[in-house]
């Protein structure tokens, strides 16, 4: 027997002797058992965030990396590295490119086998990764193992991001959807951390441990239940959903919205020419510009890199860690806020306060490079850079860094849910690669300051298409 039609005979069985759970009860749910169901949900989804610990120490392992590679830059194999402007900008940059790859091979495969499986083989990619830049003799090669790092990464975000927004309760969606933001940052701080203490190449391989960790928690995730029900296995979402959502809930219903909402008409890449669909595309597409030429991911890669250029007072590894150790805080805001408040308000307070961070940080640089020789006053503010950086990726956790990927899933039903998405990510991974690669030409053309102010301005702009373009997604179905 099948493990489908083994399922589906279970659940014959429940539905005979009354405990299949599939009318609502009268009247609510006890508070204990609502917190039990509410758990397993938090421990179903914290498991999909490991995903993202392993994205998170792809994305800031340049920071460490190329401090390492300036005090040794001596390999596993007896070679010497040595990286010039463009090549360490491109040890971000080329993430960002193969994450351009793997979002559009994941639209087609996790529309194709489902979210689990499509999780389950990103472990392949992303060890490969590791071990090639780990044992790199040279640039090329080292380039190669972040560009297939980036092919990983772009999976994740397709496939884990569907199955965060697809598997909660309405109520605690948004909670639920900052956590893969929290994996990012522990992942993060992971990659950081080591890298104060252990050389570039050792690092590659403590870094691929969260991705095995993350390939044996697989086997204990459930497929998600939308996209059981849009591929036919209406019993096994129905048994499924009865689990998640629990016996006073009307499960039917649930299931029978979502077949509603993912016709046939509605399927395949010919949806994505609608309207409407064209229209969603464009507000979160413009939400990842924002969120790059905002300076996020520019500041949290190269943060060693830009306290450095700076004038920090402090060592800017260790300064980089602090900041990741912050950016939990400030993830863990989010969790709180984004069902509070809504996707909408967080975007807003984080880009305003992002864009007055970044405008300070300018002022800053500006007027220390043209003061003058025997000007010291600015010899006792080289705090206020760590704090400007601080500040900034602090608050783009609440908003600015997690939302666009969540509304990339929220905007679409879940027939076209992968593809949309992919589209989406794709266009930011674009965005991405082009920010980081410019970094240096931009900051050589703008001046520092100017690059900063150029920053500020783009979050300052973010603020008003918010207030004016974004669709607030808190406590609606998904389909």
């Amino acid at each position: 027997m099948t493990e489908e039609a083994y399922e589906i005979d279970n659940l014959k069985k429940k539905d005979e002797d009354g405990s299949g759970g599939g009318k609502v009860e009268d009247g609510e749910e006890p508070r204990g058992e609502r917190r039990a169901r509410l758990g397993r949900q938090v421990w179903l989804v914290l498991q999909v965030a490991m995903a993202y610990v392993s994205l998170g120490a792809t994305l800031t392992w340049p920071s460490p990396a190329i401090s390492s590679l300036s005090a040794d830059n001596s390999t596993l194999v007896g070679t010497e590295i040595v990286l010039n402007s463009a090549e360490k900008d491109m040890t971000g940059s080329l993430l960002y490119l193969g994450t351009l790859f793997g979002a559009w091979a994941a639209g087609w495969v996790v529309g194709k086998v489902g979210r689990r499986r499509s999780l389950q083989f990103l472990v392949v990619p992303y060890v490969a990764g590791w071990v090639i830049t780990g044992l790199a003799p040279n640039t090329p090669i080292l380039l190669i193992g972040r560009f297939i790092l980036g092919v990983a990464g772009g999976g994740t975000t397709i496939a884990g991001y569907a199955f965060v927004i697809e598997l909660p309760d309405v109520s605690i969606r948004g909670n639920m959807a900052a956590l893969p933001t929290l994996g990012v940052v522990f992942g993060n701080l992971y990659t950081v951390a080591l890298g104060y203490y252990v050389p570039w190449h050792y690092l590659c391989f403590l870094a691929s441990f969260p991705a095995l960790i993350f390939f044996i928690s697989t086997f204990f995730l459930p497929e998600s239940p939308s996209f059981l029900v849009i591929k036919g296995r209406r019993q096994q979402a129905l048994q499924l959903l009865r689990r998640l959502r629990g016996k006073y809930a009307n499960v039917e219903e649930e299931v029978s919205e979502l077949e509603r909402r993912n016709t046939l008409g509605s399927a395949g890449w010919r949806a994505l020419l609608e309207r409407d669909i064209i229209k969603r595309i464009g507000v979160v597409t413009m939400l990842f510009f924002l969120m790059q030429m905002g300076g996020n991911f520019v500041i949290m890669i190269y943060t060693a890199r830009i306290l450095e250029n700076t004038g920090a007072a402090m060592d800017p590894d260790a300064v980089t860690a602090i900041v990741g150790t912050l950016r939990v805080a400030g993830t863990m805001g989010a969790v709180i806020l984004l069902d509070r408040l809504g996707r909408r308000y967080c975007l807003i307070i984080s880009h305003a306060i992002n864009a007055t961070c970044l405008a300070l940080l300018g002022t800053y640089v500006y007027l220390a490079d043209n003061a003058a020789p025997d000007d010291d006053t600015f010899r006792n503010l080289t705090w206020v850079p760590t704090v400007c950086v601080t500040l900034a990726l602090f608050f783009c956790d609440l908003g600015v860094h997690p939302v666009p990927f969540i509304v990339s899933s929220e905007y679409f039903p879940t027939a076209i849910r992968a593809s949309a998405s992919s589209i989406c990510i794709s266009a930011g991974t674009i965005i991405t690669f082009v920010t980081l690669q410019l970094y240096s030409p931009m900051q050589s053309f703008l001046t520092q300051a100017g690059l900063y102010w150029c920053y500020g301005a783009t979050s300052l702009f973010g603020v008003i298409f918010c207030l004016v373009a974004v669709i607030e997604t808190k406590g609606k179905a998904v389909g």
